[in-house]
């Protein structure tokens, strides 16, 4: 009795426990009085009902003298803790004569348990709506739940057995993860028109592989869609950084032309159609302006630089451009700053007199009478205890106006107030769109005040910097305005250009800054010419044939490590974006300028390399 592991306990006809083991007092707990107690009393096996005395166990041994065996009772110990055991009720006679019963308690806690989460576990892979499989280290299926079962009858592929739904080399993918005990992940099939990816576990121990599959047909599509998105905006990028370069070359040669015949002796219908014919060149350069600007934001590549900011010559440089315009109309245009606004900030000039320009353009285009109003005031002189200070732009107009309709939906891409002001007066609807980031990216918000046929009012914030005064930057501007209009030869210039136009086009704005010019043709060409030759500056285009402007900077560069003087080499180039700044940058470029590039421009870069030259 002590040395089985059962409980066992001895009663008497009674059913009063007379003696047990050791196993049987732990059961019912140590200390606890159990002699002379009735067993039913500790572990009740008694069921209720109609016919108690046939339902309990003892009593059904003793009328028929047999073994009586229950197979699972669930009983409460006093402190609580639950068990499940086995019960047999084993009769015990003596000379023939029932005196009693043997009772042995198997506890099945433990084994009932493992059982149930054995089960459980069985229930989780037979239940999984993935696909699970169980091969052997020969290759042999060996499992499949009803997931697998249910993807083969819905892809109609039951008749074409497991292995249909598995790559090929299954039989070396499943010795490839027992030999290395180390899963393959996500491994893709295709079957029919679906796609299933499949993890491979090893179980070592068990020389078994189990697999787990998931459709994963709609990913790939969305993968696929994703990647064909990525690459068609890989493509317009390349596509609009491309026609940016085959656009700005032949505007090149059109303005430069323009610009230097309306130098030229002229009658007043020639001087008339030139001008009509440079005004025009500008507007298309503004609509490619437009559109790369608006192909920036949708890839997120627009960036605003910081440099010192004169507001008032900002805002007169922007009335200058439109005054003609606007006095062909009749129109006045006037300039409302307030006496506590600074003279200058820090932020970035361009796109600051970008934003102005377009909405006081858009003023005078869609105003017949009357005027425009640009206003400045300083909303807020600190922010959050930083430096910032933030600006309060308006510019108010009386023209056509917009009805509430027209103002929900202006800023938007490719949006105009109605279909027919494309037809009346041009435009992309891209320009206010443009203008709405950019305010954003100055930390600003933009916003329209109009009643319809009574005219506009758009207002917007940017956050800016102090500037940081620098006396030798005065000093510079005070000599760039003394000499806008001067000659800044002799000076030794060599255009390296493939471009007959832009040649022509160049040596022509150079010899009228009293520059002696040479031609290039290639880098290769420029190259040597810089080997037998001494210049003062290079305008270098960046795109030529045998060698581009890049390896023949790099190369020119190169030939300089042993030499105490640096050749300025001034970029021309197409391109606008900020990874072509960079580009020319690093190939040792000294600074990048933009077509089409105007004679004012070129003067103020070359009389800039000349003050650093010689201070």
């Amino acid at each position: 009795m002590e040395s089985v592991p059962e409980a066992v306990f001895f009663v008497d006809r009674d059913n009063r426990i007379v003696s047990l083991n050791s196993v049987a007092q732990q059961l019912l707990g140590r200390g606890r009085i159990v002699l002379g107690v009735e067993f039913h009393d500790f572990i009740s096996c008694v069921s209720t009902g109609e016919h108690e005395a046939a339902q309990c166990p003892f009593n059904r041994m003793v009328s028929t003298g047999e073994l009586v065996v229950v197979p699972s009772h669930f009983w409460k110990r006093e402190d609580g803790t639950q068990f499940e055991l086995s019960v047999s009720f084993w009769p015990r006679t003596k000379q023939g004569t029932l005196v009693g019963a043997v009772v042995v308690v198997h506890d099945l806690t433990d084994a009932m348990e493992i059982q149930r989460d054995v089960q459980r576990a069985a229930r989780l892979a037979e239940d999984a709506p993935n696909p699970i499989v169980e091969f052997d280290a020969s290759g042999s299926v060996l499992y499949a739940n009803n997931g697998m079962l249910h993807v083969m009858e819905q892809w109609g592929l039951l008749e074409s057995g497991i292995e249909a739904m598995f790559p090929g080399n299954l039989s070396a993918m499943l010795q490839e993860c027992l030999a290395t005990d180390f899963p393959l992940a996500r491994v893709e099939h295709i079957v029919a028109d679906r796609v299933i990816a499949w993890s491979l576990f090893p179980l070592k121990e068990l020389e078994l592989v189990r697999a787990y599959g998931i459709d994963i047909t709609s990913d790939v599509a969305l993968r696929r869609a994703k990647e064909a998105a990525e690459e068609s905006a890989r493509a317009k990028s390349i596509f609009l950084a491309t026609m940016s370069h085959e656009l700005r070359t032949p505007m090149n040669g059109v303005l430069g032309c323009t610009q230097l015949l309306k130098d030229s002796s002229l009658t007043d219908r020639q001087r008339e159609l030139i001008e009509t014919m440079h005004r025009s060149a500008g507007a298309l350069l503004t609509l490619v302006n437009d559109i790369l600007d608006f192909s920036k934001i949708e890839a997120g590549k627009m960036t605003l630089e910081v440099a010192d900011v004169d507001l008032r010559a900002l805002i007169g440089d922007v009335t200058t451009l439109v005054a003609e315009s606007a006095a062909k109309k009749g129109l006045a245009v006037s300039v409302q700053i307030d006496s506590d606004v600074p003279e200058v900030f820090r932020g970035d000039p361009v796109r600051l007199r970008q934003i102005l320009f377009n909405l006081v353009g858009n003023a005078i285009k869609f105003t017949e009478r009357g005027g425009v109003t640009v206003a400045v005031s300083l909303k807020q002189q600190r922010q959050n205890s930083s430096d910032v200070l933030r600006l309060q732009w308006s510019v108010q107009d009386t023209g056509i106006g917009l009805t509430p309709e027209q103002q929900a939906h202006l800023f938007k891409v490719y949006t105009q107030a109605d279909t027919s002001i494309a037809r009346r007066f041009g435009g992309t609807g891209l320009g206010l769109m443009i203008c709405r980031q950019l305010v954003d990216l100055m930390g600003g918000t933009i916003t329209v005040d109009s009643v319809a046929g009574q005219g506009s009012t758009f207002a917007y914030t940017t956050n800016l910097l102090p500037a940081i005064r620098r006396d030798a930057d005065r000093a510079s501007l005070a000599v760039d305005e003394r000499g806008s209009g001067e000659q800044i030869g002799p000076l030794h210039v060599l255009v390296a250009d493939d471009n007959e136009i832009n040649q022509v086009v160049a040596c022509k704005f150079l010899q009228k800054l009293g520059c002696q010019v040479e031609v290039a043709r290639t880098g290769r060409e420029a190259v040597e010419a810089i080997g037998r030759t001494t210049y003062d500056v290079v305008l270098m285009d960046c795109e030529m044939p045998e060698m581009d402007g890049y390896e023949a900077t790099r190369e020119i560069r190169r030939r300089e490590e042993d030499m105490s003087t640096r050749l300025p080499i001034m970029a021309l180039t197409g391109h606008t974006s900020d990874e072509e700044m960079q580009k020319c940058l690093q190939a040792g470029m000294d600074r990048v300028v933009t077509k089409p590039v105007t004679l004012t421009v070129l003067r103020a870069h070359i009389q800039d390399f000349m003050r650093k030259a010689d201070p």
